[in-house]
């Protein structure tokens, strides 16, 4: 474990990891969550395993998977006592693949859906990679925040495999 920094009582000390474009605001909250609260319906054709890790969540797909999602939740203002009301723009997703690959993700605030982002070339990374996802928006999450991962396995023959070692969301 590191010192804690920023948000823990230590006025401008938090480097904002990774780098945001100046345009964006200077009081924030970044919300990072493990990716074992991630998860997808077992049931669905063309999981092989899915499950948690002490390093996050796993999914296996069998060959030739044309989709599958995975949710992933993330705690979410209602309201904040004392100042203005935090919105996010940007996301994080922490993962890690093995032959299959993330070509789309959602995003919802409860049941409402917000945007789709459409990945072409699809993302993948053999080594965990923090993809930081800009909704090109501020929005108000305040019914909790959701984040869909569509992922596939392209292969004829092999399995693939995706990890997702934790997802987050800054919140100004």
């Amino acid at each position: 474990m590191s010192p804690a920094t920023g948000g823990s009582e230590v006025a401008q000390s938090d480097p904002q990891s990774p780098v945001i474009d100046g345009r964006s605001f200077t009081n924030y909250d970044t919300i990072f969550i493990h990716g074992a609260m991630a998860g997808v319906n077992p049931a669905l054709p063309g999981v092989r395993y899915e499950g948690n890790s002490p390093d996050g969540y796993t999914l296996q797909l069998i060959p030739s998977t044309p989709s599958v999602y995975v949710t992933c939740p993330f705690v979410s203002y209602n309201s904040k006592q004392g100042g203005i009301q935090p919105r996010a723009r940007y996301l994080g997703l922490e993962y890690m693949t093995s032959g299959a690959e993330i070509f789309r993700i959602d995003v919802y605030n409860g049941h409402s859906f917000i945007q789709t982002i459409d990945y072409n070339p699809p993302i993948g990374s053999t080594t965990y990679t923090v993809k930081v996802i800009d909704l090109g928006a501020w929005y108000r999450f305040d019914r909790g925040l959701g984040m869909c991962l569509f992922t596939r396995n392209p292969s004829s023959t092999y399995d693939g495999f995706i990890n997702i070692g934790g997802y987050g969301a800054r919140y100004e």
